[in-house]
């Protein structure tokens, strides 16, 4: 008896580096692959409901970037956070069609970390908009988000690679890694040290994993770019596209 599905798609975490996620999508698309069921973290978590929802790669990046999805960063003193996520829940709700998990065209499993129980909590059913705020939520530099009496992060703290839920599901397992870790220089301020930090303790994950993946794709040019960087959105899907399809080539 075969897997419940052909395909399966893992997208990790990685700030605004996860536009290589959609190029990636847009080149499995072009080579007729679609996967059945996704499993993304933080960015992922973002793309993941995207494209879940219906939305093609290009038609997806076109809503990213018209509707300004990410440019929710407001420099604030919070108790909590550096910075609040401005608008992104009422942005998100108007991107989005589907309300729930239930509704989107494909089955979708986003990842935090439920910071009271200190549990790394799936979501797959229920309130999809609060799911992507906790998945998306960078411990220091966001505040955490309340979901039914408990507080959530970015589930990259505990896995940003959240290859498991899909292993023995699917005939094809593919991974993206948008989240290369190298060398940086410019680090002159709190929130760099922040998102560095929390990059630097997630570093491993998928290099651990990615031997779960029948199809591994990490775009290592994407490490040039700041993960709350917007400018440079269409070229580093431009890079995510170009690395799937040499990728692709080779399997």
């Amino acid at each position: 008896m075969g897997k419940k599905y052909k395909y399966g798609l893992v997208l990790s975490g990685g700030g605004t580096r996860g536009f290589a996620h959609l190029g990636a999508i847009k080149a499995l698309e072009e080579n007729g692959i679609k996967p059945g069921i996704i499993s993304g973290v933080s960015a992922g978590s973002i793309v993941g409901a995207l494209y879940a929802d219906g939305k093609g790669a290009e038609a997806a990046l076109k809503s990213l970037l018209n509707k300004n999805l990410l440019g929710f960063l407001r420099l604030v003193f919070p108790k909590k956070g550096l910075l609040k996520m401005t608008g992104f829940e009422r942005t998100l709700k108007k991107t989005l069609n589907a309300r729930t998990f239930e509704e989107l065209s494909i089955p979708l499993i986003i990842h935090a970390v439920n910071i009271n129980t200190v549990e790394y909590t799936r979501f797959e059913k229920g309130d999809l908009v609060q799911a992507i705020k906790a998945s998306s939520s960078i411990p220091i530099v966001f505040p955490p988000v309340d979901i039914d009496g408990y507080q959530y992060l970015d589930g990259g703290i505990v896995n940003n690679f959240p290859v498991e839920p899909l292993v023995d599901k699917c005939d094809t397992v593919i991974g993206i890694n948008v989240n290369p870790v190298g060398e940086e220089h410019n680090i002159n301020n709190l929130r760099t040290i922040a998102i560095r930090s929390f990059h630097l303790s997630m570093r491993n994950h998928a290099e651990s994993r990615k031997d779960k993946c029948d199809i591994y794709i990490e775009p290592e040019e994407v490490e040039k770019f700041g993960i709350l960087d917007l400018s440079s959105a269409k070229e580093v899907f431009e890079i995510g596209y170009k690395k799937t399809i040499e990728v692709l080539k080779k399997s």
